[in-house]
C-alpha cells in the first residue's frame, strides 16, 4: 500500500529534470571549476613542451611551424583532468565552459 501513496504524491511535485537539449542552451548551469573545450593563448606560449609531457593520455602533440612550437590539442584522446593547464608555467592553457564536443570528423576535434 506504501508504493501506491508515494506514486501518487510524485505525481504531483513539480519536475526535477532539465529539458537541456529542447530548452534555452544558456539556462544548463555548469558547476564552478568546470572543464570544458580547451583554450590555447598563443601570444603567451613560449613552446616549453612540459603540457604535452604531463599529458597522462597523449592528447597533446608539439607542432613546429613559422611561429616556433606550440601545442595541438586532440579532444578526442583527452580526459579532461586538466594537467596540462597545471603544468604550463605562463598559464597560456585555459577550459570553457564549452562541452558540446560531438563531432562527425576528428579534424573538428583539433584545438591548435
Amino acid at each position: 500500500m506504501s508504493i501506491i501513496w508515494e506514486a501518487y504524491r510524485q505525481l504531483f511535485r513539480p519536475k526535477s529534470t532539465e529539458k537541456y537539449p529542447f530548452g534555452n542552451r544558456e539556462e544548463v548551469s555548469l558547476p564552478d571549476g568546470f572543464r570544458g573545450k580547451m583554450i590555447l593563448n598563443r601570444e603567451s606560449c613560449i613552446g616549453c613542451t612540459l603540457c604535452e609531457k604531463d599529458c597522462p593520455s597523449g592528447a597533446i602533440v608539439i607542432i613546429v611551424d613559422a611561429k616556433g612550437k606550440r601545442p595541438t590539442f586532440f579532444l578526442d584522446r583527452c580526459m579532461f583532468c586538466g594537467q596540462c593547464q597545471e603544468s604550463c608555467p605562463k598559464k597560456c592553457i585555459s577550459y570553457s565552459k564549452e562541452f558540446e564536443n560531438a563531432a562527425y570528423d576528428r579534424k573538428s576535434l583539433e584545438v591548435r
